[in-house]
């Protein structure tokens, strides 16, 4: 029998200390710690006070809860930085952009939430990085509604069987029936839109990203003005088609 792989607890500990964070978007006390993971308060306050001490949490200012330090937003974003989808894709990410005059984002799963890894703008002939924490919805943008509709069945099924469809614009979808509608749309045409779901006079046209497996490894989106995303639909669609088979294909992906 192989031997078994031998945890060390203080760290596992504090790997899921601050796994909290991915779905808890706001600080978080000693307490609240204790609770969620089923340890006493002392052992998680002396490894807090460490995270604290080394920066991978930081103090509240307004309260005695703790969020996530500067050293795990820089240790992030060198992350987002040497992604094969950023680093293979830059060039026809920024190229998507330029060509319509609207940002162009990317964005993948952390954990069961959807979030930006990079942003390209006209105004800025450079990559733009964006802050901690960029976390946005599945059900009312492009991006989220890509992730989820290829994601494999299970893992849908637990994250929409409590998920609050909250209603932003009389557009947004607000029924789990609609969304599975809109997601099978989405899996057979390989592109989805937000209809000024999230906000009135913003609309957007996304893509999908796949790995040399085939698995769906992020989503990229053309968000912008509503009237102008609306006026080149069907050149943006093709664009965006182009933009998936080009970004896939240099990631190993072959139909």
């Amino acid at each position: 029998m192989a031997k078994e792989r031998r945890l060390i607890q203080s760290i596992k500990r504090a790997s899921d200390i601050l796994g909290l964070f991915i779905v808890e978007q706001k600080p978080l006390g000693i307490t609240e710690f204790a609770k969620r993971l089923n340890l006493p308060k002392t052992t998680i306050a002396s490894i807090v006070q460490t995270l604290a001490a080394i920066g991978y949490l930081e103090k509240d200012p307004a309260s005695p809860r703790y969020r996530l330090g500067p050293q795990i937003f820089q240790l992030g974003m060198q992350c987002a930085s040497t992604m094969d989808v950023i680093t293979t894709g830059r060039a026809w990410i920024e190229r998507l952009c330029f060509q319509f005059r609207e940002p162009v984002n990317v964005g993948t799963l952390v954990g069961d939430k959807a979030t930006i890894i990079m942003r390209i703008e006209p105004e800025n002939h450079f990559m733009v990085f964006p802050q901690a924490g960029p976390m946005i919805p599945l059900h009312s943008t492009c991006i989220g509604k890509m992730l989820l509709a290829y994601m494999e069945e299970p893992k849908r099924a637990a994250i929409l069987s409590g998920y609050a469809f909250e209603k932003f614009t009389d557009n947004t979808i607000a029924s789990k029936t609609a969304f599975m509608k809109d997601l099978d749309k989405i899996r057979s045409s390989g592109t989805s839109f937000d209809n000024q779901e999230m906000i009135i006079g913003m609309a957007g046209i996304g893509g999908p990203v796949f790995n040399r497996a085939g698995a769906l490894v992020a989503a990229f989106a053309v968000t912008g003005n509503a009237d102008n995303i609306t006026r080149q639909r069907e050149d943006i669609i093709a664009a965006v088609r182009f933009t998936t088979h080009q970004l896939s294909s240099q990631l190993g992906f072959s139909e």
